[in-house]
């Protein structure tokens, strides 16, 4: 009897339109098609995520399970197949294949801590004539000499200095700028000019085929997917507390986060400086995990607040909000293996979260998103998937342009706008208002802005004498103590409220009760999580009205 062929991309694709549109025939044709394993790159990936998909948008028991016996028969088959399929099969994240990608200081130090003998060097991308410049000044004296002998290409360069094996490449790199008396953000500028690229080896490294959330019940789609949503009823429902973690949960769910992202070849600061983390079961198997980020790389107003989801375990997608009281931008990205599912419902129970943990009433799509200055979010239709959401633009002859295409492109399918007219709506941007907003709008980078130009202006002091001077009323005004700023989180948040608290005149007048708040909302922002922050700075009214009238005179 002959074996069968087997699978290409077109049966593998003819496959997933059977399931999603629930044949009577979907399991069985799914149990024969994974004894067909495809030989083909694109029909290996196409499986790959049609699995996935599976995995976690089970429709019975029974094809979770023919879905997860066929990732185990895949990963078998890429252990099995010839060095030049998975070579061609590079930065897929499947198992057993290499991923190359650029990423930052702090994650290439966790990558060479985890995996020493699985990560190397694969190029610096840097001019030959800026790596050099840019690594003359950690050498020893008989090493910069020895750069000027060389007009190769920088990762020749780097050849010279660390051999030629990657693996010693990048630690002795990374060795090289750890062991420069300088900050942390002079050593990651320093590596991000370099242009380094990483090779993260496949094989004994974790996968996107078997990479997964925490353990839950599974949740069976017997009625289907939900396809729609009524996102006002569904922000005003209350969230249960987070789930209980041990610490060695919470500590292997911020490397698995970080693992995910890195085989994808993409970052986010919360996920990569995360010092925190909390989950939340929002039903229908879905689990979303809040990344708060460290004292150290927080932003000096907004509380920068990441996000992974994972559907029955699955990673779904990732983002973050940007919360201020007034207005909170938040951007989503879901994993397109995923994409096709209840992505509208996913995106109203994160709304869902925020809301109710951070009483978010004004929500602002991320521009960049929905494809300013991104041809690849204008491509994909962002716009209007927060569009049919109930996001509006901001600028009323926007919304009358916007209103008028979405209804010729509901009159017509095959209807685009034109991509002038686009770029003119993402350019506005979208906002949802859940609730009616009490405190006013201000625009935090304005404000950030502005406290950089009071500095820049002072010409009897010097920026830092004036930072110092900023401290100095703000330590009286709050009562604060020499000895309270030799706590680092505390030190940090002072760093960062002085100069814009140095706006508002003689604030250390005002009133004790409203100095209490702001007080305790600086010291919030010191904890291990800022939601206490964003609760205590949402009652500092007294200073948002200031903050707000400020920008209204500039």
């Amino acid at each position: 009897m002959s074996k069968a062929r087997p699978l290409s991309r077109d049966q593998v694709l003819e496959l997933r339109r059977s399931i999603m549109a629930r044949s009577p025939n979907a399991d069985e044709r799914l149990a024969a098609a994974i004894e067909r394993m495809p030989k083909s790159m694109a029909a290996l990936r196409e499986l790959h995520d049609l699995l996935l998909f599976i995995e976690a948008y089970p429709l019975s028991a029974e094809q979770q399970r023919i879905a997860k016996r066929g990732k185990e028969m895949m990963i078998g088959a890429l252990r099995d197949s010839d060095t030049r399929l998975r070579a061609a099969l590079r930065d897929s994240g499947l198992h057993g294949c290499d991923t190359v990608g650029m990423y930052s200081l702090t994650l290439v130090r966790w990558l060479l801590s985890r995996w020493p003998d699985e990560v190397g060097l694969f190029s610096v991308d840097a001019e030959t004539d800026e790596a050099r410049e840019l690594l003359r000044p950690l050498l020893a004296e008989s090493e910069r000499e020895a750069l000027d002998l060389h007009d190769d290409s920088s990762s020749a360069l780097v050849a010279m200095l660390f051999g030629m094996d990657p693996r010693r490449q990048l630690r002795d790199l990374v060795e090289l700028i750890d062991a420069q008396p300088a900050s942390d953000e002079l050593r990651e500028a320093l590596f991000a000019r370099l242009q380094v690229h990483v090779r993260v080896k496949g094989g004994s490294l974790p996968s996107l085929n078997t990479l997964r959330g925490l353990k839950h019940a599974t949740h069976l789609h017997a009625k289907g997917l939900e396809r729609s949503v009524d996102l006002s009823a569904v922000m005003d429902q209350p969230v249960g507390p987070s789930l209980p973690l041990t610490t060695g949960k919470r500590r292997r769910l911020i490397d698995d986060a970080r693992a995910i992202l890195c085989l994808m070849q993409r970052e986010t600061d919360p996920i990569t400086y995360a010092q925190e983390v909390q989950c939340f079961d929002m039903g229908r198997g879905l689990v979303i995990a809040l990344f708060h980020l460290d004292p150290s790389h927080r932003l000096a107003l907004e509380s920068y607040v990441g996000f992974m989801a994972f559907k029955n375990g699955v990673p779904l997608g990732y983002g973050g909000a940007w919360i201020f009281p007034g207005r909170s931008k938040v951007g989503i990205n879901v994993f397109p293996a995923l994409r096709g599912g209840e992505s509208a419902w996913f995106f109203a129970q994160l709304l869902r979260l925020y809301r109710q943990r951070y009483g978010i009433c004004v929500f602002e799509a991320e521009n960049y998103q929905l494809g300013h200055g991104n041809a690849d979010g204008l491509k994909s239709g962002a716009y209007w998937f927060y569009y049919r959401l109930g996001f509006r633009p901001w600028d009323v002859h926007h919304e009358r342009t916007a209103a008028r295409e979405f209804a010729r492109m509901q009159k017509s399918r095959g209807y685009q706008p034109d991509v002038r007219t686009l770029k003119e709506l993402v350019a506005d941007g979208l906002v949802l208002r859940a609730a009616e907003e009490p405190a006013p709008m201000i625009d935090t980078a304005a404000l950030v802005s502005a406290a950089q130009q009071l500095a820049a202006r002072a010409e009897s002091k010097t920026r830092q004498q004036l930072l110092s001077h900023a401290k100095g009323i703000a330590c009286l005004a709050f009562g604060l103590k020499h000895e309270d700023l030799q706590k680092r989180g505390i030190a940090l948040a002072m760093d960062a409220w002085a100069l814009p608290l140095l706006l508002l005149g003689e604030y250390q007048r005002w009133p004790r009760t409203d100095l209490a708040h702001m007080k305790r909302a600086l010291l919030a922002k010191a904890a291990r999580t800022e939601d206490t922050y964003q609760s205590e700075l949402r009652g500092c009214r007294m200073l948002l009205a200031g903050w707000a009238s400020v920008l209204q005179q500039t």
